[in-house]
């Protein structure tokens, strides 16, 4: 008997999402200026109507999504074709996170040493 309760509570738990069905490619047109432009190719699609108390239209599904990612890159291309990774830079990384670790005091311990150590190399002129 203490088993239904919990079956039935588990059961409530079932969710039926589904995995986004759009596309995530961007495509080039051009605009009324005659330029090329990148747009994402689920914004290209037909908004979508729900029928409610009021009237709404929504965006394709995944157009905000991957209109936001086209604001945040750096260059608009890698989101047509990658870049080629190089080398890590472990040290800002490394001095980002010593920093983090040790506070600020020893952020500025390490200022004031590399400063009086410049002003030792060139004999007070700088």
């Amino acid at each position: 008997m203490a088993v239904l309760p919990i079956f039935v509570l588990l059961a409530g738990c079932a969710t039926s999402l589904q995995s986004s069905d759009y596309s995530r490619d961007y495509v080039s047109v051009t605009d009324a200026q005659g330029r090329q432009v990148l747009l994402p190719e689920a914004c290209l699609g037909a908004p979508q109507v729900e029928v409610q108390l009021h009237e709404t239209t929504k965006l394709a599904p995944g157009c905000a999504n991957s209109f936001n990612l086209l604001q945040m890159v750096e260059q608009r291309e890698d989101l047509q074709r990658g870049r080629t990774t190089g080398a890590t830079l472990a040290a800002p990384v490394g001095r980002a996170a010593q920093y983090y670790l040790q506070g600020s005091e020893a952020e500025l311990q390490r200022r004031r040493r590399e400063a009086q150590e410049a002003m030792g190399d060139t004999g007070g002129l700088q």
